[in-house]
């Protein structure tokens, strides 16, 4: 098999990610086959990272997560605009396209940043010096690179409340034709509505491609017990269980980097830089524009002019650290790590907030525990994408309820619950082997855990220094609210009902391991709501949906970072597109929402930049640009523009045509302002490479910057 490109190594292998032992020579030979099978690596598909920038960009994307890869990538697609992206971590590897391993890259320090919470005061009090994990993506495409790729939007009330905060454009009405935008929905017509959904958008959507049958027997069990049962938790019917639909695109995961800036990869106006770290947004004189963006790469220090606007994208945890460092942010945080204030702006960093789980074990005892992963289910993925390897198992299933401490509407429910178990992840190739080769006699192991969705609890994020590759400060303060301990308690109830059908019951022999929490057990008769109020603070699920920490918001919420086009609140060319930005944290996973948030912080972009009719308002009062930094580096060879699809070279486009004939499709702005089509999404304009040249660039770099950096755990994996 050979993918037709020079194939350039991607790690860290499938190996790094099963603990050795019986698992080395198969988990080995599976990498190699999926690394040269084209379809599943897109090796050939890739962007060439640069080895250096270019001195100045129309605009800046800062993190190539789920909203800086679609910000960059839908930037770039505008003729003549020229645009960065800055990513701290590598390229995807091959073995994390299969959804089957979906949590195999989770405390990978190649993929993952490992951030940890400040010792927690209430929750995950059963971890060491009570700190819970945070997985974050430390890789091009962020957190859906390592996510469980579920396709959901929150509920139409989470919109409204974002609106009661006063940001108008953000009802579900205004969302909606977003979502439909960017989506290609595979199951419109079996399980989802067109209504609700679109088509021949960049974001592939669809359920996976394999369910095993204790999906449908949890669906139900859980109409056993009285529950809802609904096919689209993103349509008319958006509370019930569920089998979700979710971001692949045949059988293979589709990270925001897949769908949004692989297609670029033959634009010599779109730069990629890996492995560099955002370590400062810099302003012009005026202190009301940014003028440069500053990183780190391979120890060099590296400034870059922007001409438009700078994209901030580094996540909920990342993108305020990234405006503290840069002396954005209120005085007594930034003032405790010796940063300078140059612009006043209390919000960044507060108001973090995040759902909140607890994990419930269960053991299959009529079902063995052989592994869902052999040679068999192997083929089937590596020459077909189906099978086992092409899901998440029992992740794909969830429920969006209500519990009795809902909104009376019934139209705001609070209580998610998610399932794990049979995956097909890590194995030694022979079909009936044991999960555990140390435990050939085990039962299959069944996780059930309950989420609240809207929690009353609030963290924050700081500094714990002015080195920009230490770790932020993160306080997630969990369970600090009563309430929310109370809505964990009433999703074991639910959990319970539903372990106790008969379908699970008696098909599966479900029953609960017995733990004892702790000090919960002898503290508190087994079972009673004291003992799970104490169970869920000992073993603290801490979810991965950190957001709200640069919240969008009117000026007169002294809280308020940004405003509802996304522009932080003082500035007039800096805009933040993650989930940082959120109001309110929606109710369910967060990929789809930051994604849209990220489309329409283009949309804006487009308004500003491709509408404006007067210098004044493209460029703000304070346009001044600084000098030239001067240190020129020639452009590495190893940047090509020699694969994929693009247009003819005479292709020209006219803007002045489309303004004056609105009903013809244009491939910037679509069919009357809708989307115009994926082969238009991909190739919107042409390049006459021939009449390309390359530039040298001048940059300004010094050889130690931040030479008292600590080495942190990551780096002794």
């Amino acid at each position: 098999m050979n993918c037709g490109c020079a194939e350039s190594y991607i790690g860290p292998p499938l190996t790094d990610t099963c603990g050795g032992g019986a698992f080395v020579i198969f988990m080995g030979l599976l990498d190699s086959f999926l690394r040269k099978k084209c379809e599943i690596s897109e090796i050939c598909q890739r962007v060439a990272p640069r080895l250096s920038p270019d001195s100045e960009y129309d605009f800046v994307v800062i993190g190539g997560g789920s909203g800086g890869a679609a910000a960059a990538g839908k930037l770039a697609q505008v003729e003549g605009w020229k645009v960065l992206l800055i990513e701290a971590g590598g390229d995807e590897p091959p073995g994390s396209q299969v959804p089957a391993m979906v949590v195999n890259y989770f405390g990978n320090p190649d993929l993952d940043w490992n951030y940890q919470t400040e010792p927690e005061p209430v929750a995950c009090q059963g971890f060491p010096e009570k700190r819970c994990t945070w997985p974050r993506g430390k890789v091009l495409g962020g957190c859906s690179v390592i996510n469980g790729m579920m396709y959901t939007r929150g509920t139409p009330r989470d919109y409204e409340k974002w609106v009661q905060a006063d940001n108008p454009g953000w009802s579900y009405e205004d969302v909606l034709p977003i979502f439909k935008r960017f989506e290609d929905n595979q199951d419109i017509g079996s399980f989802v509505e067109a209504k609700y959904h679109g088509v021949n958008g960049p974001l592939t959507t669809s359920r996976f491609r394999h369910q095993p049958q204790l999906a449908f027997d949890v669906l139900r069990a859980a109409e056993e017990i009285g529950q809802n049962v609904t096919d689209d938790l993103n349509g008319e019917k958006y509370m019930g269980f569920s089998i979700a639909q979710s971001n692949t695109r045949h059988g293979v995961r589709l990270s925001s980097a897949r769908a949004y800036v692989r297609p670029q990869r033959n634009n010599p106006n779109f730069h990629l830089m890996l492995n560099s770290t955002a370590s400062k947004i810099l302003l012009g004189s005026g202190k009301r524009q940014a003028n440069m963006v500053e990183f780190i790469y391979k120890g060099a220090t590296y400034r870059v002019r922007v001409r438009k606007e700078v994209v901030l994208a580094a996540g909920a945890l990342n993108t305020p650290q990234i405006l503290l460092l840069s002396g954005i942010g209120p005085k007594e945080e930034l003032e405790k790590v010796g940063i300078a204030q140059v612009h006043n702006l209390p919000g960044v960093g507060r108001n973090l907030q995040n759902h909140v789980a607890f994990y419930m074990g269960y053991k299959l005892e009529n079902r063995p525990a052989t592994s869902d992963l052999d040679w068999a289910t192997a083929l089937d993925y590596i020459l077909y994408q189906n099978g086992p390897m092409s899901s998440t198992g029992l992740s794909q299933v969830t429920a969006r309820i209500n519990s009795p401490y809902a909104d009376p509407s019934g139209t705001d429910p609070d209580l998610q619950i998610f399932f794990a178990g049979y995956t097909a992840n890590c194995a030694t190739g022979s079909i009936g082997d044991p999960e555990d080769p140390e435990h050939p006699l085990a039962k299959k192991d069944f996780t059930v855990s309950p989420v609240a969705l809207h929690p009353k609890s609030r963290g924050y994020v700081g500094l714990h220094s002015s080195n920009p590759l230490d770790a932020p400060k993160m306080v997630a303060n969990y369970l600090s609210h009563p309430d929310d301990v109370r809505v964990l308690v009433a999703g074991i109830r639910v959990i319970q009902q539903l372990a106790n059908t008969t379908i699970l019951r008696e098909s599966y022999g479900m029953a609960p391991d017995h733990e004892e929490y702790g000090e919960c057990l002898s503290k508190h008769r087994k079972d009673t709501d004291a003992f799970w109020s104490c169970a869920v603070k000992y073993y603290t699920g801490p979810e991965n949906h950190q957001a709200c920490s640069c919240k969008m918001g009117p000026k007169s919420d002294p809280l308020a970072v940004v405003d509802n086009k996304l522009l932080i609140h003082g500035l007039n060319n800096v805009r933040i597109m993650d989930a940082s930005a959120m109001p309110v944290l929606v109710s369910g996973n967060t990929h789809a929402t930051i994604v849209m948030m990220a489309e329409r912080g283009v949309d804006f972009i487009k308004e500003k930049w491709l509408e404006a009719n007067t210098i004044e308002e493209r460029l703000g009062q304070d346009s001044q640009r600084s000098p030239g930094v001067q240190a020129p580096v020639k452009q590495s060879a190893s940047y090509s523009f020699n694969r994929g699809p693009s247009f003819p070279a005479a292709f020209q486009h006219s803007d002045a045509f489309h303004r004056q004939n609105p009903h013809l499709p244009n491939p910037y702005f679509g069919y009357n302002g809708k989307y115009a089509g994926l082969s238009v999404y991909y190739n919107p304009h042409s390049y006459n490479q021939a009449k390309h040249q390359h530039k040298d660039s001048d940059l300004d770099y010094s050889t130690k910057p931040y030479s008292s950096r600590r080495k942190t755990d990551y780096e002794q994996f």
